[in-house]
């Protein structure tokens, strides 16, 4: 072995042992993208990593080829999966696997290098600038991991952390983890701890309650500005999240007894925050700029449902459970979508006999009515078992081959075994470590489905149009009352169709010669098919 070391002029065995070996293997390779030579490229990652007898600038610019060479095949793949996240097909999670795979051996191939350098390897003196650029490199590959997990609801194992914080550790060390680098090419700057920064805080943000396309989001968002959330090594009132970089791990809350420690840091959102504030204004606005909306395939609404729940979450007093939970076994009864839910839910339509009353209550009349003609029932409900529950909240296992439907954000009607009433809820979070379980956030227990006729907003009001033209065409969008619901802002809550949501917009709830208007005055989240909305009640002819 040593006289072929001595030929290799101490190069390891290894087919791309430097970087002119590296650039003739990788020239070799098939154009186009493709799976089979991303996990070759994969595979190649692990080897040199593993490989012993590297020089740590050899290893490392081997790294940085197999690196690039693997981008252009990596971001298209995830792209196709993205594109088809809710198939669960054989040939989806084979992209799935092969891009973890990837970024896990990416991660631990650039730690690799940097614990090269930390040892005093051979040429380590000729890779110190490029330590930082190498530490933001790992954690991003790492951070990649992480999201496509979250992606199929899949946790991350307690011991994942620790390489991260290892890393953290050296950086600091060396006053590495605050040197601004260009991670990739047309890229912002960013550092090491930034990048740690936007792993820990997607955690925090409770990344089991989003649906995939805001889960993405939320990533770029984190991306741009977790650079801007706090940091310090010890408490402070602002840093309201700590992790321990001696132990294994995710961050949690800190307590208000939490002592400092050499291996404790403590995060908060701080300026992030105050970033993410403007930007939801300017959306509400609609007033982002190309750059600004993180992609065309986002609507501002989905920028504001985002950012709300990041606000939240991240904030110095992020969400607590309220209300204790039970356990319960079961069958329940769901169906989603806003029209099968309205379908089965109590029903107030023209003609009806009935109306609503400023406190949301059902006042029946008892004149004679008008029989409307029944819509059919759209979709058959299915059966899950149900495992936990809370005054406002149950948990439920879903069986195989059910649900293929269900991810955080789709709403949903829920019925328990031998009750008449459907409740309103949303599915909150998602849980496939061991079998697909659910938790289910109830909005209402006494939910009330009523038509709404659109009127308008200010000068755009459908009487303005008929007084000026004579004539005008109304809008009508289903609807579901939320009588029990926790207000917002001492406002009520309504859900309805997911049509463009115009604050101020004046609406008729129609109930024949009782109808009554509302004036929506608050956006509160947007679902697949359905805006979540604060409204007030308004005399006709006001607004």
């Amino acid at each position: 072995m040593l006289d072929w070391l001595k030929r290799l002029g101490g190069k390891p065995d290894h087919p791309l042992r430097d970087v002119e070996a590296a650039k003739e293997v990788l020239a070799a390779l098939p154009e186009g993208v493709s799976l089979e030579t991303l996990e070759q490229l994969s595979h190649w990652v692990g080897s040199v990593k593993d490989t012993p007898g590297f020089a740590c600038d050899d290893r490392l610019a081997v790294m940085s080829l197999l690196d690039q060479a693997a981008a252009v095949h990596a971001e298209p793949l995830f792209n196709q999966f993205f594109s088809k996240i809710h198939q669960q097909d054989r040939a989806t999670r084979k992209i799935w696997d092969a891009l973890c795979e990837y970024w896990r051996r990416l991660a631990q191939g650039y730690a690799q290098c940097v614990a090269d350098f930390e040892h005093g390897e051979k040429g380590a003196g000729d890779v110190e600038e490029q330590m930082p650029l190498a530490l933001a490199r790992a954690l991003r590959a790492a951070s990649l991991r992480f999201k496509l997990r979250y992606l199929r609801f899949v946790g991350i194992d307690a011991k994942a952390w620790a390489p991260l914080y290892r890393m953290y550790a050296f950086a600091e060390l060396k006053q590495f983890d605050n040197v601004p680098v260009v991670a990739y090419a047309r890229e912002a700057h960013t550092t090491a701890r930034a990048e740690l920064q936007k792993v820990l805080l997607l955690y925090l943000a409770a990344p089991h309650e989003f649906p995939p396309a805001q889960l993405e989001l939320a990533f770029r968002i984190l991306a741009r500005f977790a650079i801007s959330a706090e940091w310090s090594h010890v408490p402070r009132a602002e840093c309201n999240f700590v992790i321990d970089m001696g132990a294994d791990g995710p961050p949690s809350h800190s307590s208000a007894k939490e002592a400092p420690g050499a291996n404790k840091r403590f995060i908060g959102g701080g300026h992030a925050l105050s970033k993410l504030t403007e930007l939801r204004m300017l959306s509400e606005k609609n007033m982002l700029s190309e750059e600004q909306r993180f992609g065309r395939e986002f609507s501002p609404a989905q920028i504001i449902t985002v950012i709300k729940h990041l606000c939240i979450y991240l904030s110095v007093a992020p969400p607590q459970r309220r209300f204790a939970r039970t356990k319960a076994a079961a069958e329940v009864s769901v169906v989603h979508g806003l029209k099968p839910i309205c379908q089965r839910v109590t029903k107030i339509e023209l003609g009806s006999g009935m109306s609503l009353g400023e406190d949301l209550d059902i006042r029946a009349k008892t004149a004679n009515i008008m029989k409307l003609v029944a819509e059919e029932i759209e979709s058959t409900p299915e059966t899950w078992a149900q495992k936990d529950q809370s005054e406002w909240g149950l948990g439920a296992d879903i069986p195989p081959d059910l649900g293929k439907w269900a991810e955080p954000g789709k709403l949903c009607g829920v019925q328990a075994r031998g009750e008449k009433n459907w409740w309103v809820g949303i599915v909150r979070r998602m849980d496939a470590d061991n079998g697909l379980h659910c938790g289910i956030r109830i909005f209402s227990k006494r939910p009330v489905s009523v038509w709404l006729r659109v009127l308008g907003a200010g000068e755009h009001q459908a009487a303005n149009w008929e007084s000026s033209t004579g004539s005008f065409a109304f809008d009508y969008l289903r609807a579901i009352m939320l009588p029990d619901a926790l207000k917002s802002h001492d406002h009520p809550v309504i859900i309805l169709e997911n049509k463009t949501y115009v604050p101020g917009q004046l609406c008729e709830v129609m109930m024949g010669e009782r109808s009554r208007h509302l004036k929506l005055v608050e956006f509160l989240e947007e679902g697949e098919d359905y805006v979540r909305a604060a409204f007030e009640w308004q005399q006709p002819g006001k607004g």
